[in-house]
């Protein structure tokens, strides 16, 4: 499930391989470079995007750095990333 706001996709819902739902939004890069820190509204072609996405089962949200058209991923391929990199992924 995808949802736009103007230009920017606002949040995305992705379900991975153990069945657990998660619902992502692009947020402000550690080196404040991303396009929500500067008011644009949309992605800078070739900047990457730092996602924070979170699930009801785990506590912490996962952050992890993904291509500057994350929107095109697969709904799939993103839930694959996710999985890699959240507690008790398997590797």
């Amino acid at each position: 499930m995808q949802e736009f706001t103007g230009r920017r996709m606002a949040q995305r819902t992705v379900t991975d391989g153990s069945g657990r739902t998660w619902v992502c939004e692009e947020i402000q890069a550690p080196d404040g470079d991303s396009p929500a820190a500067a008011g644009e509204s949309a992605p800078r072609q070739g900047v990457d995007v730092t996602l924070s996405c979170t699930t009801s089962s785990v506590e912490e949200p996962v952050v992890l750095t993904v291509g500057w058209g994350w929107e095109r991923i697969a709904d799939r391929g993103l839930a694959r990333m996710i999985s890699l990199v959240a507690p008790g992924a398997r590797r």
